[in-house]
C-alpha cells in the first residue's frame, strides 16, 4: 500500500474515530489494565491521564498523514518522545501499545471500519513507532552516560532539603560519577523505586534542575502537586527517603508536550 494510499484510508476513518473517542479511550484502558498493567503504572493508574495518552497516539498518526513524508513529521514526533521517554516508556511498548489501540479502534467502530482503513493505521502507526525507537537510541547513544538498563542510572541521594511542609530538594549525584548535562527550563526525570509490599516497581515524573557546585541533579519533590491518593512514590521520598540512599532515574528530558 503506497503513502497516499494509506492517507486516504486514514482520512476517511478519522470522522469515525472522532465520533467514537471516548468509547475507543475506554476500550483502550480496559486492554491496558487486563494486559500491560506495569505500562499503566507509569501514569500512576491515572484514568484521566492514560486517556489523554490515548488521544496522543490517536493524533500522532493522524498528523503524519497530513504530511507529504513521515520524514517531515519528526520534529513532531521529538516532544512526545522525550515525554514518554521520561516516563520510563521503552522501546517494546510501542509495538503492544500499537495493538491494543488498533483491536479498540476496531471493536469500537465495528461495522463502520473497512479492513483497509485499520490496515492503513496500524501500518502508519508501526512506522512511526520505528521513527520513535530510532530517536530514543541515538538519544542515549549520544550521551553514552554508561545507563545500566534502558533507561535507569543508580544516583545516591547526598542531601535532602526540606523547603517547606510542600516542597522537598532532594540533590543525587551519579553513583559512576557520569552525569549528562541539563538543556533548557522544564527537565523531568522519572524515578523508579521497588517497596515493600509494592507490585510492579513505582515510578513516576519529578522536575528537576542543576544547582552551580553541585555534580549532579536537584530534584523537586512537590506534595500540592501530586495529590494522587496512591501516590505511594511522593509519600516516601518526601517522609522517608534518607541521605545516603539509591535511586534510580532516567536521562532529564524537557516536559515539551
Amino acid at each position: 500500500m503506497f503513502l497516499v494510499d494509506i492517507q486516504k484510508e486514514i482520512k476517511k476513518i478519522a470522522p469515525a474515530i472522532q465520533l467514537n473517542k471516548e468509547k475507543i479511550k475506554i476500550l483502550f484502558v480496559e486492554k491496558l489494565q487486563n494486559n500491560e498493567p506495569d505500562f499503566l503504572h507509569m501514569f500512576q493508574d491515572d484514568v484521566n491521564k492514560i486517556e489523554g495518552f490515548t488521544m496522543s497516539l490517536i493524533d500522532m498518526v493522524f498528523g503524519a498523514v497530513m504530511q507529504e513524508s513521515l520524514k517531515q513529521f519528526i520534529p513532531s514526533i521529538k516532544p512526545m518522545v522525550h515525554q514518554y521517554q521520561s516516563l520510563g516508556l521503552l522501546p517494546d511498548h510501542y509495538k503492544n501499545l500499537g495493538k491494543y489501540l488498533i483491536i479498540s479502534i476496531r471493536e469500537a467502530l465495528e461495522e463502520s471500519v473497512t479492513h483497509e482503513e485499520i490496515i492503513a493505521f496500524q501500518l502508519i502507526f508501526y512506522r512511526l513507532a520505528e521513527i520513535a525507537t530510532r530517536l530514543e537510541k541515538s538519544d542515549y547513544k549520544k550521551v553514552k552516560i554508561g545507563m545500566q538498563t534502558w533507561f535507569f542510572k543508580s544516583f545516591r541521594v547526598v542531601k535532602k532539603v526540606q523547603e517547606s511542609d510542600l516542597v522537598v530538594l532532594i540533590y543525587i549525584v551519579p553513583i559512576d560519577g557520569k552525569i549528562a548535562p541539563i538543556h533548557g527550563t522544564d527537565n523531568f526525570v522519572s524515578v523508579r523505586l521497588t517497596m515493600l509490599n509494592e507490585a510492579p516497581s513505582l515510578q513516576k515524573s519529578y522536575r528537576v534542575i542543576e544547582k552551580t557546585g553541585h555534580k549532579g541533579y536537584v530534584m523537586i519533590i512537590n506534595r500540592s502537586a501530586n495529590i494522587h491518593k496512591n501516590d505511594h512514590l511522593t509519600e516516601y521520598l518526601f517522609n522517608q527517603l534518607s541521605e545516603g540512599d539509591t535511586l534510580e532515574i532516567t536521562l532529564p528530558k524537557r516536559n515539551s508536550c
